[in-house]
């Protein structure tokens, strides 16, 4: 089964200006008990955050994305937020993970807040996505 999400996590690994901040830490949903533990770092977890014409009525999923940048200070959340936003605006027609990533629109932010479960300064951002999650390539 293939799903936008995890090819967009994907799309983001293979992003040297994010990875060169946080290295392989972006996740889809939540952030892994491991890298919790480790405390706050650079890391990207991206939720799904509503939208989604699109199974019944066409083949093209467009659903919201929240990409949230966490970091160990304000400043550090802001360099990966921007690095994310870049990365996702880049985005043009690709196949990733046998889904095609047609484009990503930026649709609001950044907002900056504390995670409250960790306290970690985060940058949160909305993006519109459109994918074709039938398995192509």
């Amino acid at each position: 089964m293939t799903d936008f999400l995890s090819a967009l996590r994907t799309y983001l690994l293979g992003c040297k200006d994010v990875t060169d901040l946080c290295g392989r830490s972006v996740y889809v949903l939540a952030i892994p008990k491991e890298e919790l533990e480790v405390g706050a770092h650079e890391v990207v977890v991206l939720l799904a955050s509503g939208g989604g014409l699109g199974k019944a009525r066409r083949a093209t999923t467009e659903a919201r994305v929240d990409a949230v940048s966490f970091a160990a200070t304000d400043f550090e959340a802001m360099q990966m937020d921007m690095a994310v936003a870049e990365a996702l605006k880049a985005l043009s027609r690709e196949y990733v993970d046998g889904v095609l990533l047609h484009n990503v629109s930026v649709a609001s932010g950044p907002f900056q807040a504390r995670d409250p479960e960790t306290g970690w300064p985060c940058m949160r951002r909305q993006a519109i996505v459109r994918a074709d999650e039938r398995m192509v390539g």
